[in-house]
């Protein structure tokens, strides 16, 4: 009986507790009402906690009926403090307003998005660009490029020189999950892989991430590349515009219905094909694309956004003015292009966030051509549709936060259709790979706890699974972040992702080209699977604005892609016979440090990486580096605010070269028609060579006559390449007289001057 009653009593007292416990919502933003996500909210209760805001700015906590002191802190703004007495559930947003650095003539606020917002978390492994970065870095040609400024970064290699290839922390080219809004893009480069297909005009915040992967996230080996457009709502009609000497762009961002309904619509085009008229020359080649956004918010717990990209690039010698071409009935047309679809609705409740996203991606390219009555027609397309249900609670009893949530997408792929007609059908005959249907789906759980005021962790799971031909696969992909905080300004930081790849790009070369074709898993082509682990310190100086990074890293890579030695798969619709699997290892040492804010602002970076490939069928099954171990990769990159008016911006960047095999010799066998002899190639190991190094400084300025008036221009012009030192981009066999053979390095991009003139009113 005695033990009844205490349980009564302990009942009601647990009653009476929770009746006392209110739940706090709170919403911080800018003065343009953009959220600001990962500010710093401290309570001060019973005793003091400390919690983030999420992506939209928003925070969730449970406190006790009564007062407590409120404090939100984010770099570049002003301290925000008050007292607050709370007797129930309530929502609250609060306005962040910039701090001025003491400066004499010039004001400097930070950007929304800071490499030195994941000291506070568990993050690692993860670069942070923000609009204002990438369009501050002198490039070629003068456009403003989000890859080219992801490539400055730690773990991240480029391809040859001015291409959009990104090979991470020793990973292949396909094997980086690259986002627009949510929606995979499959080909990130215009002009043939030169500039980017992101308008910078558009862009928000730019995530590369490279390890430590949230449970969110799946589908590639290597990196997410999350790219986010602008999605806050304009208060009024704002118009801004660019013209380069490679492409003009411009964009309109217009209210609708005050604080509830907006648009936002931006294009870009090169004039490249016009240009080049001027000087009596025709190349019948532009690209283009289009950005937009419609943004609909009913009330401040509810947000529904439809968002479009399409992009094309064309070359067409159809219409070009050459009689020559004309009387041979000669006529070549191409053209590639990417279109994405997003609809996303966020729902606010008073402890948790709902983000529900539908998308639907097209790639395509098709190239033909003619010769009098002899036509080539060649045609290749990947189409998903694809929806993701994610649902994010930031706390649970004060300690923990879950993120939860299902992923399913449907890829449709024609992977190689050839069509021939006239003679040239009796060599090529028309012919076409199977069409697939590829199933993937996903479930992920993630939490976040914070164990003591010195440690916290992350623990996610993803299961992940592909459906095709009859075929299924499954795997299991645990996620693991551990941080310490050493003191209040160093922490040390340890992480285990595992990842898995039901999709890869078959290429006929080592970059990619036109002819690239995307496949799914099949019943012979296994998913490509791998576990990565990495270690770093992370160190902020708070009165030097720095953020400094140390980070090494293993990563084992089991049935990667790759091609039998002497595999031609340019028009080969049956390629699959032409692959092998195999496993790969990397491992390496990244170093980051970064000024964000002040008047000198920028960073440095050098990585330190191996990459190696070992498949049964290639270089005798033993080890070899891949194409892509270029083992030094530094950058320096500077922007310093003269004034109002002045900026000056320099890129400086040194690459250790990339591989090939070499041809050591050649032997001879009798020709199959038994009518001379053919010259049979001898090489060396598989990647054994190195190219060149290269180095590049690139300089720029920027100039803003009237920065304090309505309507506001900026001339950008600078020099890519100032020492004009070309980077090579492959390596070229060429004859000597006596029957032997030499190499080349054709070089790419000496000197080039830029100018281009921005606006925005």
């Amino acid at each position: 009986m005695r033990l009844l009653v205490i349980s009564l009593l302990l009942m009601a007292c647990s009653i009476k507790s929770h009746a006392q416990q209110v739940h706090l919502k709170g919403r911080v933003v800018d003065t343009l009402s953009a959220p600001l996500s990962s500010a710093h909210v401290f309570i001060q209760q019973q005793k003091r906690r400390t919690i983030t805001t999420n992506s939209e700015g928003e925070f969730f906590v449970e406190l006790v009926k009564g007062l407590f002191k409120l404090e939100i802190t984010y770099t570049g703004y002003q301290k925000f403090s008050t007292n607050l007495y709370i007797s129930g559930d309530s929502t609250i947003q609060i306005v962040m307003r910039p701090k001025a650095e003491e400066l004499e003539e010039v004001t400097i606020t930070a950007d929304r998005t800071l490499q030195s917002d994941q000291f506070q978390t568990t993050r690692m492994s993860t670069n942070s660009l923000s609009g204002k970065e990438i369009s501050s870095i002198p490039v070629l040609g003068g456009e403003a490029d989000v890859i080219k400024t992801i490539q400055l970064l730690p773990g991240v290699t480029k391809g040859a020189d001015g291409t959009t290839d990104l090979f991470v922390r020793g990973g292949a080219a396909d094997q980086n999950l690259v986002l627009l809004d949510g929606a995979p893009v499959y080909n990130t480069g215009h002009l043939f892989g030169f500039l980017s297909v992101f308008n910078p005009d558009v862009l928000d915040k730019v995530e590369s991430i490279n390890g430590a992967f949230p449970a969110e996230y799946g589908g590639r080996l290597s990196s997410i590349l999350d790219v986010t457009s602008r999605s806050s709502l304009p208060t009024k009609t704002q118009v801004k515009g660019n013209i380069g000497l490679l492409a003009s762009r411009l964009m309109i961002e217009q209210p609708i219905l005050k604080d509830k309904l907006s648009f936002t619509l931006a294009g870009r085009r090169t004039y490249v094909d016009q240009v080049v008229k001027l000087v009596g020359q025709d190349l019948p080649y532009f690209f283009y694309d289009l950005n937009g956004k419609i943004l609909y918010r009913p009330n401040p717990n509810s947000r529904l956004e439809f968002t479009f990209y399409e992009g094309n690039d064309v070359l067409s010698f159809s219409n070009v003015p050459r009689a020559s071409l004309r009387n041979r009935n000669i006529t070549t047309d191409f053209i590639l292009g990417n279109s994405t679809q997003t609809l996303r609705w966020d729902r606010s409740f008073h402890n948790f966030n709902s983000t529900v996203s539908l998308y639907r991606t097209v790639f395509q390219y098709s190239i033909r051509n003619t010769y009098q009555e002899n036509s080539l027609y060649v045609t290749s397309r990947i189409e998903d549709l694809g929806g993701k249900w994610l649902v994010t609670s930031d706390s649970i009893h004060h300690l923990v936060s879950l993120t939860a949530g299902v992923e399913m997408i449907r890829h449709q792929v024609a992977p190689n259709r050839i069509t021939t007609t006239g003679e040239i059908s009796d060599i090529l005959k028309s012919n076409s790979s199977l069409p697939q249907t590829s199933l993937e789906s996903s479930l992920f759980l993630q939490g976040n706890a914070s164990i003591t005021t010195r440690l916290n962790a992350s623990v996610g799971l993803r299961t992940s699974s592909a459906y095709v031909d009859q075929t299924f696969y499954y795997n299991i992909e645990p996620r693991f972040s551990l941080r310490y905080k050493l003191d209040s300004v160093t922490a040390l930081k340890f992480s285990f992702s595992r990842m898995s790849q039901y999709l890869h790009r078959v290429s006929s070369a080592a970059v990619a080209f036109p002819t690239d074709i995307w496949y799914p898993v099949t019943r012979n082509v296994k998913p490509q699977t791998a576990d990565q682990v990495a270690l770093g310190v992370q160190r902020t100086i708070p009165e030097r604005n720095l953020f400094v990074s140390v980070e090494g890293y293993y990563k084992w890579m089991h049935q990667l892609i790759g091609y039998k030695e002497g595999a031609s798969l340019l028009l080969n619709v049956d390629f699959e016979k032409q692959l092998v699997q195999g496993q790969g290892r990397a491992y390496g040492l990244e170093v980051l440090i970064k000024k964000e804010s002040g008047k000198l602002t920028g960073w440095l970076s050098y990585t330190w990486a191996v990459a190696e490939r070992q498949y049964d069928a290639v270089n005798g099954g033993q080890w070899f580096l891949a194409r892509y171990d270029r083992r030094h990769n530094a950058a320096l990159v500077l922007n310093y605010q003269l004034s109002k008016k002045w900026s000056l911006s320099s890129v400086f960047e040194f690459i250790s070269g990339s591989r090939f095999t070499p041809i050591i010799g050649q032997y001879v066998v009798p020709s199959p028609t038994l009518v001379g002899v053919d010259l049979i190639p001898v090489y060396a190991s598989a990647n054994s060579v190195k190219l060149a190094d290269t180095h590049r400084l690139d300089i720029g300025a920027k100039f803003r006559p009237h920065p304090n008036k309505k309507f506001q221009g900026e001339w950008f012009a600078g020099i890519y390449n100032v020492y004009n030192r070309a980077s090579p981009i492959g390596i070229v066999i060429m004859p000597n007289g006596d029957g032997s053979f030499r190499y080349e390095q054709p070089g790419l991009f000496g000197l080039l001057p830029f100018v281009s003139y921005g606006f925005k009113f």
